[in-house]
Parts: structure tokens; C-alpha cells; sequence
């Protein structure tokens, strides 16, 4: 995962950027937002490993030009895209003077941004430039992963990929991806894996009826519960109880 700052005066504009955008999938972490040159400017002379940075041009205090020229006097290594509500010729070319990654027109387009740190990344990657973060992305992607199981576990009854998307600030398809290549299981298997293994420990307990079972764990019809327990265990929930809770 790759370390992205965003700089933009307009407060809503910035959010929609920092907590809409899905980037995760284009492989970058927004570990800062600032509303101006400055404190961004800030923030990147005392924190290292910053990749790119995100950064409107017309601001108060320091315009994103200015902090454009600090970075490339100063930090040449990191990628600056260039946003700007004026197709202003000058800014293209005071963008090229300064190795400016990309210059972005607003209103940013979904599709536009993902494209240009897609194409980011890609180079990146090939570069070898991920390699000395590669353990601290496994350990992002871990706890995400463990983030998803504790919420199955707490919500059996009804989890959903799409609330555990919401949940962890994933879009569902990518947490999708993620989660079979951390458990090799999808989200659905691990659901009904775990779905499963609760139903045996309530069958162990003989006063729990079957009807109270499904219930519990998601299923509105103990037909259907009782359908899907013989299907993963090869034996029908009443068949557990009677071999005396063992499902091999």
C-alpha cells in the first residue's frame, strides 16, 4: 500500500475524497489531508515514505503550486497530481516545470482518478518500490481480515459481504478478492463454515430445538437450515444428536 496526502481548501470536496474514493483498490492509503500548502508542506518534511501527493492548486496561505515547487526542490521522488477548476494553460505549464504527475481537471471523474493511480501503482510495483512496505501491507490486509471474521462472528444471523464492505471501507468485490486470498475460503464459506460449527455446538445441547437452532443462525426455515447442515456434514441435524454431537 502505497501513502497518499491530500491537499484541498474545500472541506467538502476533501472529505468526499478522503472517505468516498475507494483507494485501496488503487492500491494508496491517504495518510493525511490538509486544507492548505502549508500544513501539508508540514506534514511532509517531518514524514517519510509519503508516495504521491493529491493537491489542489488555488488555496489560502500556500496554493498548491507553490507547494508543488517545495516538493520538487526538496523531495523530487514523490508523484504529484494537480487539481484545478480552469483548463488554465499556464498551470499546465508551470506543471511541467515542476515534474507534476498529472494535471486533473475538476470535477474529478471516478474513472479519470482510479486510471491515474492505477497507472501509478503499476509502475510502482514493477519498479520494486513496494517491496520494503510488503510487510507492513500484510499486516493492513490482516486486520482487515480479522476485522471481517470478529463481525461475522458477532453478527451469525444476518452478516452480509456488502455490510462488511461498509464496514472496513472496502467495495464488496475487492474485499471479496481480498478475504479468499488471506482464508482461501469466500465470504459466503466462511459464513456458512462458521454458521455450521455453531449449529453443532447448540445441537450438543439437546434442550435447543432444531426450529430455535436455524434461528439463531440465520435461517428463517428449518427445512432450509437442515438442507444445509446435511450438505456440509454429509448427516442430518437430527442424525448429529443421535451419534451424540460427532459430525465426522
Amino acid at each position: 500500500m502505497y501513502s497518499l496526502i491530500i491537499v484541498e481548501d474545500d472541506d467538502n470536496i476533501r472529505s468526499g475524497l478522503v472517505h468516498l474514493f475507494p483507494w485501496e483498490e488503487a492500491g494508496f492509503d491517504v495518510t493525511g489531508d490538509f486544507s492548505n500548502g502549508q500544513t501539508a508542506w508540514q506534514y511532509i518534511q517531518t514524514h517519510d515514505g509519503i508516495t504521491a501527493v493529491l493537491t489542489d492548486i488555488r488555496m489560502p496561505v500556500m496554493d498548491g503550486l507553490a507547494l508543488t515547487q517545495k516538493i520538487y526542490e526538496n523531495f523530487p521522488d514523490i508523484h504529484v497530481f494537480l487539481v484545478s477548476g480552469y483548463r488554465d494553460f499556464s498551470y499546465a505549464q508551470e506543471a511541467l516545470r515542476y515534474n507534476v504527475r498529472d494535471f486533473l481537471l475538476k470535477p474529478l471523474r471516478h474513472s479519470v482518478l482510479m486510471l491515474a493511480f492505477l497507472k501509478l501503482k503499476d509502475e510502482l510495483d514493477k519498479n520494486g518500490v513496494a517491496e520494503g512496505e510488503s510487510t507492513l501491507s500484510n499486516q493492513y490486509y490482516e486486520q482487515i481480515i480479522r476485522n471481517v471474521k470478529a463481525y461475522v462472528m458477532e453478527n451469525l444471523r444476518s452478516a452480509s459481504l456488502e455490510e462488511a464492505a461498509f464496514l472496513v471501507h472496502l467495495s464488496g468485490g475487492y474485499l471479496s478478492r481480498l478475504f479468499k486470498s488471506h482464508t482461501g475460503l469466500s465470504f459466503s464459506e466462511y459464513v456458512l463454515k462458521k454458521r455450521m460449527e455453531r449449529a453443532c455446538v447448540l445441537l450438543n445441547d439437546a434442550r435447543n430445538r432444531i426450529y430455535d437452532i436455524s434461528d439463531a443462525i440465520g435461517y428463517d426455515n428449518p427445512k432450509n437450515f437442515s438442507r444445509a447442515f446435511k450438505n456440509f456434514y454429509n448427516q442430518s441435524p437430527k442424525e448429529y444428536r443421535e451419534k451424540g454431537g460427532n459430525s465426522s
